[in-house]
């Protein structure tokens, strides 16, 4: 059973469901089970054998009507199929068929295929939203926020456009981009095509940018000359999601910054809408200031039985990379969410920076994290399906649970109104170092 939702961006947005609905569902989770672990021949010695309670004859009932009376033909596996996408009790809950869970643990453990970059509407506009590290489209240029402007030569008109032509294209794929929203500076960009290792962080101070690069074998290397706006004694880590090999990578940046003499650092979440707790714990494990103990807590989750599970860090060595001085700030969005939440809620609890040096990306309302303070669990069954489940409440280590509210301006929490992506510049990150200096 894994820990923590799997995805490349922050839970979409689900209806809610009425009472009524979630039993109907509950039901059908036991039926769902009942044909994929026994198949249809036992189920119906069951019901022969008065095995299913009212609800779940109701349930193999009306799929029957359904199959024989539909004004249109509809088989069995689609009709499950959408009982399955029905499932979700919470915005967070999904299914996986036993194919799409063996591409998502792939890519969770960062063996990714395609091209690595996403894209979202502003206006009228298609913008690059995100970049996978090592991907094709980071080989080939592609930078978060730029405009896109036509892919293989075709203008677009839509970012679900742009994802459809980029994912149907076959060998290389060509975006034409640029910084500045008229276009004056596009080019076009050639990504090609191959499976790829996907590598979570960035490091760069005020001399030097380093990306990791590699096939087999990721290694920090130097892309760059460097993030001008940084002070020279600060480095900068930038980290997109909790899964792979994210822990290894943000250590190596964090024995970067030590070698390269940089004593305070900026964290990076904007976008990162979380992934796997054990990751959350090994990165914790470098950041604790004031923490005791070989493996101190990072989260405590709660379930609905009263069962508690504590989540310790790896480790405890922030003083191998920081000193008393040091100081440590973050940078979060309205994308920031899960993992990167309890991240920070571990850095304010045990003193390694307090909510003053938390900077949030001011929108027209109160600055605030995504709010997601619970955790969901893989449940496998034995053909292979998976249930994304929501199982229980986290706190960070002093027992707060941000679920619903997120990490605020209420709380003391820096608000920095500036665009959502950067642009020409990150003028966000801009304005932080300013107030940093």
């Amino acid at each position: 059973m894994e820990e923590e939702r799997l995805g490349a961006e922050t839970p979409g947005e689900f209806s809610q469901r009425t009472k009524r609905k979630k039993l109907f569902f509950c039901a059908a989770v036991i039926i769902v089970a009942l044909l994929f672990a026994t198949g249809c021949f036992f189920i119906g010695m069951l019901i022969g054998r008065g095995g299913l309670d009212e609800q779940e004859r109701s349930l193999l009932w009306m799929v029957d009507e359904v199959q024989a009376q539909y004004r249109e033909e509809v088989g069995r596996d689609e009709l499950f199929d959408r009982l399955y996408d029905s499932l979700a009790l919470d915005k967070f809950c999904a299914h996986y068929s036993p194919e799409e869970y063996s591409t998502k643990l792939e890519e969770s453990n960062g063996r990714n295929k395609g091209y690595g970059v996403s894209f979202i509407a502003e206006g009228n506009a298609v913008r690059v939203f995100r970049v996978v590290g090592n991907s094709p489209a980071d080989l080939a240029g592609v930078k978060r926020g730029m405009y896109v402007f036509a892919c293989g030569g075709k203008a677009l008109s839509s970012s679900a456009e742009a994802a459809e032509l980029v994912s149907s294209a076959e060998g290389d794929a060509v975006l034409t981009c640029g910084r500045q929203s008229d276009g004056a500076d596009a080019r076009d960009y050639t990504l090609h095509g191959a499976p790829y290792r996907a590598a979570y962080c960035a490091y760069a101070d005020s001399e030097g940018a380093f990306s990791f690069r590699g096939s087999d074998r990721l290694v920090l290397t130097q892309t760059g000359e460097g993030m001008s706006e940084l002070p020279a004694d600060t480095a900068y880590i930038s980290l997109s999601r909790f899964e792979g090999t994210a822990a290894e990578e943000f250590r190596v940046c964090l024995a970067n910054m030590r070698s390269r003499g940089r004593t305070n650092l900026v964290i990076d979440l904007r976008g990162n809408g979380g992934g796997y707790l054990s990751v959350l714990c090994g990165i914790a494990s470098h950041l604790l200031r004031n923490a005791e103990g070989n493996n101190p807590l990072v989260l405590q989750a709660r379930h609905r039985s009263g069962q508690t599970e504590n989540y310790l860090a790896t480790g405890n060595d922030f003083s191998s990379y920081f000193g008393e001085d040091s100081h440590v700030s973050v940078l979060a969005d309205e994308n920031s969410a899960s993992a990167s939440e309890a991240l920070i809620g571990a850095l304010i609890d045990y003193g390694t920076c307090g909510f003053s040096d938390v900077y949030l990306h001011k929108g027209e309302g109160v600055a605030a994290t995504y709010g997601k303070g619970v955790m969901q669990s893989h449940i496998k069954a034995a053909d292979g399906n998976v249930l994304l489940l929501t199982v229980a409440d986290i706190f960070w280590p002093k027992g707060r649970c941000i679920h619903g509210v997120g990490i605020t301006e209420s709380d003391g929490a820096v608000g920095v109104r500036q665009p959502s992506l950067p642009g020409a510049e990150d003028a966000f990150l801009r304005d932080v170092c300013a107030m940093l200096a």
